[in-house]
């Protein structure tokens, strides 16, 4: 027997599973929570007997990369001995971004976005509303209006004073009428992405929001 045809026939004796189920290429995720539970502790990428190295899971700045075992996997919470998610990534690509927003259900629900999205680029914000009540706002002269539940990118413009920065609205839709959460102006940051998280805050039971910040590495030239 060739080598050739050796290596075939070992490729054809994998379990069915071990072939669809194993990830395409140098996996990388990083995590954004909008909230952490209380006791929740280090989490760790959980997938069958696999298991990634623990690390915080943050909620004022993204995560490092971390390499899930696959492409379906679990975060698993030490501090509580429960999964507090199940995620699943596109077949495509192969860096993303897990937003984790508290679910009704209990955990979290994972809002995933490539790294590498042509639509969310530096400069960009994406909007997550996770209050109960319909948002809108302005950034610049780009506007926007989401549902409960839903998330959008939005690519700013308008800027103002040559250039460095948007003058920004955000507010609510209530039954009496669109009430303002905030008028602010915010900076043009070329290099930077926003994530702005839309929730019910748990100590007044009132809507508010909160942004968070990720800085993107330039991209860097292809050799000629």
């Amino acid at each position: 027997m060739t080598k050739l045809a050796f290596i075939f026939l070992s490729l054809l004796c994998l379990p069915l599973g071990a072939q669809s189920s194993a990830p395409k290429g140098n996996l990388k995720v990083r995590f954004l929570a909008e909230r952490s539970p209380a006791g929740t502790g280090q989490v760790s990428l959980v997938a069958k007997e696999a298991k990634s190295p623990l690390f915080d899971l943050p909620i004022s700045h993204l995560s490092a990369p971390q390499t899930p075992p696959e492409r379906i996997f679990s975060v698993w919470s030490t501090g509580l001995n429960a999964s507090l998610a199940t995620v699943t990534l596109p077949e495509e690509g192969n860096q993303f971004i897990v937003l984790l927003v508290p679910s009704k259900e209990g955990g979290f629900k994972p809002v995933v976005i490539s790294a590498k999205d042509a639509g969310f680029r530096p400069g960009d914000i994406y909007f997550y509303n996770h209050a109960d009540k319909t948002v809108l706002g302005y950034v610049g002269t780009s506007t926007f209006t989401l549902e409960p539940g839903k998330g959008k990118s939005l690519r700013p413009e308008g800027a103002k004073g040559d250039n460095l920065y948007y003058d920004v609205g955000l507010g609510v839709r209530e039954k009496e009428g669109d009430r303002t959460l905030s008028k602010a102006r915010w900076p043009v940051q070329k290099q930077m992405r926003m994530y702005v998280f839309f929730y019910i805050n748990p100590t007044n039971g009132r809507l508010d929001f909160r942004a968070v910040d990720e800085f993107v590495e330039p991209e860097v030239p292809a050799a000629p």
